[in-house]
């Protein structure tokens, strides 16, 4: 006869199971969190899946067949990132987006797609400039220490439509994994994927915002790149992250976009030459008839979808009087360089520059150069001029507000510049080239400002507005964000801030 414990071993044995229970409880709900959070690997074999669904559904767990053995192809990035998908990399249910928010850009991006791509390589290849992206929810980034000069750049960056839209293209529709060679591409798909689709205007949905988040998965990436060794704690310049966030994610696009088409070349049967593209200068007829050599410094770079948003070209030309040709006081034939731009640094701190027309004319302006020794060993004047060839459907114009005096060291310029809702850019801007011709009277329409608080050069504090959808402006401090009343609010004089850096998109 079995002999009935104690009452008290009966309640001490209970207290156990529940623990073990609990205990298995959390471990599984770790697991279920962790399992979120891997690239998530699921054989493309349909058939394979229809067969074990068939054997489950009769309860025949024995003959349900085994896991291919063969190490399937990478998931697309949207796999990765999402939760709830099917086997053929769908959303379990309609209107819902990688972060399981309702999202019908989404839908209507893979329909309009109807493919993935197998490689990086081949989606970047096939990327084309869209200026129209879906609005995502304003959401605030923490500033964990002197952050502000990062979190300006990354807002300003997603509500660039061509830069989200290359980011999220690439996230929805390439069937590659994580790789080591793109650290910071895949640090910024997986911000983007932080934030929400939704076309409510920001009055009406204040309320119900995302918390604000620290975007580590950046930080992280440019550690790795030995970028800010610091990051915390110590006041950066926006304008230079931006360039080293910007300049990185091209440096990764190029690298492999390069290896890229090496290797298809060969594979095609071409013929690599490797001094090929040493040469880059060549004799061109420029305005008025007059011979011009041409050097184009930025020849081998290769093209990627980072230099069709920001990328431009400038034509740097060099007169210098009584070179090895005609005789002495006679010019030579002009000099001339392509240099590449990704934005345009703006010198404001002169007197007469009080807009930025103004400090277009001054860029453009010719500069003399005294004492310049020519071809023939004599000290000459020459004459040096920059002028826009080729510019870029996103122009980034960086205001120098910190200048150097010798006296002072560096100080801040505090004087307000006048910017416009809408530029045009004025002919006289231009080189009389072909290329240029195709570029003269752009017109751009304002879509973001950085601002810069403070008195000195050496702190301040960071700030943005930008535009989110049609005619709606909003303000970017941190965690905290504001709705603008309207495009006037960006434009007008501020006492408290400067503008330092401002985005302009072209009118397509």
């Amino acid at each position: 006869m079995h002999q009935q414990q104690p009452r008290h071993q009966s309640k001490s044995r209970r207290r156990n199971t529940h623990h073990i229970h609990n205990k298995l409880s959390k471990l599984d709900r770790t697991l279920r969190h962790h399992a979120r959070q891997l690239p998530l690997v699921i054989p493309p074999d349909h058939e394979f899946w229809e067969r074990v669904h068939n054997a489950r559904r009769q309860g025949d767990t024995e003959s349900t067949p085994a896991v291919p053995e063969s190490k399937p192809k990478p998931f697309s990035w949207a796999a990765v990132l999402k939760t709830g998908l099917n086997t053929n990399g769908t959303s379990a249910s309609k209107g819902t987006s990688a972060n399981g928010h309702s999202d019908t850009f989404y839908d209507d991006y893979h329909a309009a797609k109807q493919r993935t791509f197998q490689s990086l390589e081949d989606a970047l290849e096939s990327w084309k400039l869209v200026f129209t992206a879906p609005p995502v929810q304003p959401r605030g980034l923490v500033n964990s220490g002197n952050m502000c000069f990062m979190n300006v750049v990354l807002q300003a960056l997603l509500y660039c439509a061509p830069f989200y839209n290359l980011l999220w293209g690439v996230k929805a529709s390439v069937a590659f994994s994580f790789k080591a060679t793109t650290p910071l591409l895949e640090a910024l798909i997986q911000y983007v994927h932080e934030f929400k689709h939704d076309r409510t205007p920001l009055a009406k949905m204040i309320t119900d915002l995302d918390e604000p988040f620290v975007p580590e998965n950046v930080y992280e990436a440019l550690r790795k790149k030995n970028v800010f060794q610091t990051l915390r704690g110590q006041q950066e310049d926006a304008q230079e992250f931006m360039s080293y966030l910007v300049d990185g994610i091209n440096e990764e696009i190029s690298t492999i976009l390069s290896a890229h088409r090496l290797s298809t070349s060969l594979a095609n049967g071409a013929v690599v030459s490797p001094g090929a593209s040493d040469n880059s200068s060549w004799l061109e007829v420029g305005h008025h008839n007059k011979a011009m050599h041409i050097r184009d410094s930025n020849e081998a770079a290769t093209k990627t979808p980072i230099t069709q948003i920001f990328g431009g070209s400038l034509q740097s030309t060099l007169d210098v009087p009584g070179a090895i040709f005609g005789t002495k006081g006679n010019k030579a034939p002009r000099s001339s360089n392509r240099e590449a731009f990704q934005w345009l640094a703006l010198d404001v701190s002169s007197d007469g520059v009080e807009t930025i027309e103004d400090a277009f004319d001054q860029f453009v302006a010719p500069e003399t150069i005294e004492g310049y020794m020519n071809l023939r060993g004599e000290s000459v004047t020459a004459t040096k001029q920059i002028l826009l060839e080729r510019v870029p459907p996103v122009l980034v114009l960086h205001l120098k507000r910190f200048v150097f005096c010798p006296n002072e060291g560096v100080q801040k310029v505090h004087k307000f510049i006048e910017y416009p809702a809408n530029l045009s850019l004025a002919a006289k801007w231009f080189a009389k080239t072909a290329e240029a011709a195709q570029h003269k009277n752009a017109k751009y329409k304002l879509s973001g400002v950085i601002y810069h608080h403070g008195e000195q050069a050496s702190g301040g504090h960071y700030t943005c507005d930008l535009v989110r959808s049609a005619n709606e402006w909003l303000r970017f401090d941190d965690v905290d964000i504001d709705c603008l009343s309207s495009i006037d609010d960006a434009l007008a004089k501020k006492k408290d801030r400067t503008a330092y850096i401002l985005f302009y998109t072209i009118c397509h």
